[in-house]
């Protein structure tokens, strides 16, 4: 386990679900925010098949997902650790795609993902700080 970030160290974190992803970059001095949609088609549940069988369209929303994914990991820094959250199958998914990026690029960086219902910038811009061990900013009130 790595311990607390030495100032000017990034972070990212990425709140990410199958219709839009939200890449918060983090440093002690700033925090930079990317958002980018996806074209990925919605299921149709109305088939009673569940999400996870093949067949029907879901090849097409695969392609989708794929080319969205692409996006996103191209939109990550590649020498910042990521905290990866989303609501879904799809973090999880999406986590395994960056670490088998990593490992054919040979980088070496911590990757953490987290379930949660759908947080604020905010939310997830605390997150990104414990998760970088930097002490959350105190309001001293006057």
């Amino acid at each position: 386990m790595r311990g607390p970030i030495v100032t000017g160290h990034h972070a990212t974190g990425t709140w990410i679900t199958a219709h839009s992803a939200t890449i918060l970059c983090w440093s002690p001095e700033v925090t930079a925010r990317h958002r980018i949609d996806s074209t990925v088609p919605d299921r149709h549940r109305s088939t009673g098949r569940a999400p996870t069988d093949r067949g029907g369209d879901d090849g097409r929303r695969d392609e989708h997902m794929r080319a969205f994914f692409d996006d996103v990991a191209r939109a990550l820094p590649a020498d910042d650790d990521l905290l990866l959250v989303g609501d879904g199958e799809v973090v999880e998914h999406f986590a395994a795609r960056v670490r088998a990026d990593d490992e054919v690029h040979g980088l070496v960086r911590r990757v953490e993902v987290t379930r949660s219902e759908p947080i604020t910038d905010a939310q997830l811009i605390a997150r990104i700080r414990a998760f970088a061990g930097s002490p959350p900013r105190r309001v001293i009130p006057r």
